[in-house]
């Protein structure tokens, strides 16, 4: 994890090679490490590229272990041990590859105590209340020190209810009306049509003329004898 201390291991047979030269490092390289870290030789550690790096465990065991403080998550990757062997390409080389992991961000919980204390409500709060959000202006009110009178305001939203009911029924009045109106005209000209055909189907057209006419008709009255 981040912060924490890595420890890669290292170890050769001191007895069967004596102590040797140990280097560590990111790469293993051809012939020593590349991007020394740090190493030693037969006497004791000769560099190291910061005190993030330190070489642990028994040296006269051959023990080289390399320890790595406060790990970063660049800190990920292969390293290399490399200890020196007599002889043409007879190095021991041990590769350790790191994965440094982030650390899990804990949170601590917190408590908080809230305390509330509810006063009673009184009657002057109420009065303030109901005084601020009255609308309608206040006349004639009358102050007392331990009391106050309201007048009610006068009932004029009687006369606002009343006109549309007023103007639906005077309309609905007017249609009536015109409706008998119409009724009649129509059936007075019926009765004249009935009255026309009626004269028309059963006198003779002079007549009916010298009836409309309002004269007297002479009659063609013959005596047979």
């Amino acid at each position: 994890m981040e912060g924490a201390t890595a420890t890669l291991s290292c170890q050769y047979s001191v007895s069967r090679l004596g102590l040797s030269r140990v280097c560590w490092g990111r790469e293993c390289g051809t012939f020593w490490c590349n991007n020394i870290l740090a190493q030693t030789d037969k006497h004791g550690v000769i560099s190291k590229v910061s005190d993030r790096y330190r070489l642990a465990g028994d040296v006269l065991a051959g023990e080289m272990d390399l320890g790595i403080l406060d790990v970063k998550r660049t800190d990920s990757g292969p390293y290399c041990c490399r200890v020196d062997i007599d002889g043409i390409f007879n190095d021991k080389k041990i590769i350790q590859n790191l994965r440094v992991m982030k650390a899990p961000v804990t949170v601590t919980p917190t408590s908080i105590t809230v305390h509330v204390t509810e006063a009673p409500p009184t009657t002057e709060h109420w009065r303030a209340v109901e005084s601020s959000h009255l609308a309608i202006p206040r006349q004639n009110t009358s102050v007392f020190p331990s009391q106050t009178r309201i007048e009610e305001p006068l009932p004029s939203f009687s006369l606002q209810i009343n006109i549309p009911v007023l103007s639906l029924s005077l309309s609905l009045l007017l249609l009536i009306m015109g409706a008998l109106v119409i009724l009649g005209f129509k059936r007075g000209i019926h009765r004249r049509a009935l009255k026309t055909g009626c004269l028309s189907a059963k006198e003779p057209p002079h007549i009916i003329y010298e009836i409309r006419m309002r004269r007297p008709v002479e009659e063609n009255i013959y005596t047979l004898d």
